[in-house]
């Protein structure tokens, strides 16, 4: 962290990806689908065209061999249509998060900035707020980057009764990746930055005397 537990702008998380060549490798893999599907189904087809010149009492168990291999592959294209499906939302849910972490990187460079070489920033309400509020944002939008790639993870994890995975709650499961934003808010300190406090200076007499009644009076 720099100046005093002001926000830092260079730990800010990125996307680190390529949304565009994502959705074009999903349009290929969207393609090759169908091309499965269509080969299932021509090999049936071919087979059966055979039947015209066969028979034999087997013939009718022999051409219903094919008909397995045009199911399953219209299972298996089924799956890659849904995993090109997932992939997809998962692109335009990421898409404006990226925008926004782009953003709050820019904003938290010109806090600091603004707040370059003054140690006593945390005495001015309005900057304290605005550090927080930044923290605050990023941590949302962090939080929703995790969640997103849950749950574009556990679409395609699901075709195959596989992992199923879950935001961190420190007990140290093996599906845990990401956290909520309601943990980021509640940890004191993280990576890019710190929630802080106004403080307060020593001639600032009203608010310690303040403080000092109250415990006397109210918290005994």
């Amino acid at each position: 962290m720099v100046n005093g537990g002001a926000i830092n702008p260079g730990t800010i998380p990125q996307f680190t990806g390529n949304l565009g060549e994502l959705e074009t490798q999903r349009g290929l893999l969207h393609g090759a689908a169908g091309q499965f599907r269509d080969a299932g189904a021509d090999v049936h087809a071919r087979f059966q065209g055979l039947s015209a010149f066969y028979t034999a009492p087997e013939a009718e168990q022999l051409f219903a061999t094919t008909g397995p291999v045009k199911a399953e592959s219209d299972v298996f294209a089924d799956q890659l249509e849904s995993v090109t499906t997932a992939l997809s939302e998962y692109a335009a849910e990421v898409r404006p998060i990226e925008a926004r972490l782009k953003q709050l990187k820019a904003d938290a460079t010109a806090f600091v900035a603004g707040i370059s070489g003054d140690k006593h920033w945390k005495d001015d309400g309005d900057k304290v707020e605005e550090n927080n509020d930044l923290v605050k944002d990023v941590n949302a939008a962090v939080a929703a980057f995790w969640e997103a790639e849950r749950t574009c993870a556990n679409k395609i994890t699901a075709l195959v009764c596989g992992t199923h995975f879950i935001a961190d709650d420190g007990t140290g499961k093996s599906n845990m990746y990401g956290f909520s934003e309601k943990d980021l808010d509640s940890t004191k300190e993280l990576p890019w930055g710190s929630q802080v406090e106004e403080s307060r200076r020593w001639w600032e007499v009203h608010h310690h005397v303040g403080s000092f009644l109250k415990g006397v009076f109210v918290d005994g």
